[in-house]
């Protein structure tokens, strides 16, 4: 009995032992990639590249990784072998490195003048496939260029794109002629330039092409048919036809005006809302403003000085006009006469004038007066380029607490000169009453005033300081 007994617990002891090794040796197992997996967010990844080996057979809980949401995560698999089943967890952390795509359906817009780019408009140019976006430009759709649409966009994760596209403001504008040179006179002998009778420029192109043709044979006299056309960059063109005389004798020509009395100009003038001044400059020498004031002027405006291929010169009677004009009692504001075609050249003159006026305080404005027209292809600047001359002054003048002014002729405001509407004017129109239909502040209205205190021909200048109607 007992020895079958013992035989017994040998047999289950043998059956226990191979039922043992069978685990052990049949059990399933898997190894999993040792290397921590940092996986980009929403990529495909093959959930069986993950496993290293294995005895039995693996089967993922799905075909591929988990990557929709970022953070750390458990992905399960199941291993088989023979009748045995074991569950195990593979960890990995999903992360969102990749920036937002941003997608731009034109590449390259085009507009005419005028033409206004709206704020819908350019959200259906872009799109992102996550997150926001941002988007700049200077679009100005007054001056023809070619302008950059600057595009942010940032998701969730601060990922960040950046990408531009281009509007262009199509110039349909031709090439605009100041002087026409038909009827021009050239000393007989004497070498003819065509640059020397006529005058020219375009809205965007700085250096619009003249052709001529026709020729002037300065060795004998005669007049000389000539066909002009001038081109800009966009292919618009303005061509006209001129005559040149070449001659012995060029008359000299008389342009005396007849004085215009100060109290004349009072008495004409006057009206509600209304103040008299004059304009100086070191070519009325010196100047005695007690009797100018006694003359019945209200105000004076000073040219401070002149600037010229970088170089700002002072007028030589400025700081002599200034404190005598203060001291008398009158209203004072300044002028600045540039040459200059690019604005870095403006702004040395700038700071020279600042650092002249060392923070003085003025009743009127500081008057931008560009007005070298009759030459103007030389300054290589087109009328954009002009008027972003005076925006640059403009804002360093207000950026120093002085209010600022545009002179201009009415010819040149309506032709040249942008946003006269909302930039103060210093009309120049010598006439009985201006035909210049903007807004205007002050109003020069001749050249040949007359006053007590200065012997030489002065400007006469009406500030108004209402609306300024008859």
């Amino acid at each position: 009995m007992f020895k079958e007994k013992k035989t017994l617990i040998y047999v289950a002891g043998t059956l226990l032992v191979a039922a043992l090794l069978a685990v052990f040796f049949f059990r399933p197992y898997v190894r999993f990639v040792q290397e921590e997996q940092v996986l980009e967010r929403t990529v495909l990844y093959p959930a069986e590249d993950y496993v290293v080996k294995s005895n039995g057979n693996v089967v993922p809980e799905k075909e591929y990784l988990d990557t929709e949401e970022v953070g750390v995560h458990r992905f399960h698999y199941t291993v088989k072998k023979w009748i045995f089943e074991r569950d195990a967890v593979f960890s990995y952390e999903v992360v969102d490195t990749t920036p937002p795509v941003i997608e731009i359906n034109e590449k390259r817009v085009v507009k005419d003048p005028g033409e206004t780019y709206s704020v819908e408009e350019i959200n259906s140019n872009i799109s992102v496939n996550e997150g926001s976006f941002f988007y700049e430009t200077d679009y100005d759709s007054e001056r023809s260029a070619v302008y950059t649409v600057k595009i942010r966009a940032e998701d969730d994760y601060g990922n960040v794109s950046e990408a531009s596209y281009e509007v262009e403001v199509r110039d349909i504008e031709p090439p605009f002629v100041f002087r026409y040179g038909d009827g021009a006179l050239v000393q007989l002998n004497n070498e003819f330039n065509i640059q020397d009778i006529v005058a020219y420029g375009d809205n965007a192109d700085p250096e619009p092409e003249l052709t001529i043709k026709g020729e002037v044979n300065t060795f004998k006299k005669g007049h000389y048919p000539l066909h002009a056309v001038l081109k800009d960059r966009s292919g618009n063109v303005t061509e006209w036809d001129l005559t040149v005389e070449v001659t012995d004798h060029i008359p000299d020509y008389d342009t005396d005006e007849e004085e215009y009395l100060f109290e004349d100009f009072i008495r004409d003038y006057a009206g509600e809302g209304r103040e008299f001044g004059i304009d100086v400059s070191t070519w009325q020498g010196d100047i005695d403003f007690e009797a100018v004031k006694a003359a019945g002027c209200d105000f004076v405006i000073i040219r401070v000085g002149f600037s010229y291929d970088g170089t700002f010169t002072l007028d030589n009677k400025f700081r002599q006009n200034y404190e005598g004009a203060k001291q008398a009692g009158l209203k004072v504001g300044i002028y600045h006469f540039s040459y200059d075609n690019n604005e870095k050249d403006l702004l040395s003159a700038l700071n020279m004038i600042f650092t002249e006026l060392s923070g003085e305080k003025l009743d009127l404005p500081i008057v931008f007066d560009w007005e070298d027209f009759w030459c103007y292809q030389e300054y290589e600047m087109s009328f954009q380029d002009l008027n972003h001359l005076y925006d640059v002054f403009e804002k360093e003048v207000n950026n120093k607490g002085y209010q600022c002014m545009l002179y201009g002729s009415s010819y040149y405001l309506r032709n040249i000169w942008t946003y006269t509407d909302t930039r103060p004017i210093w009309l120049a129109q010598y006439s009985d009453w201006p035909s210049y239909e903007g807004p205007y502040q002050i109003w020069q209205l001749s050249d040949a005033g007359k006053i007590d205190g200065i012997e030489w021909p002065v400007d006469l200048d009406i500030l108004f300081t209402q609306q300024n109607t008859r």
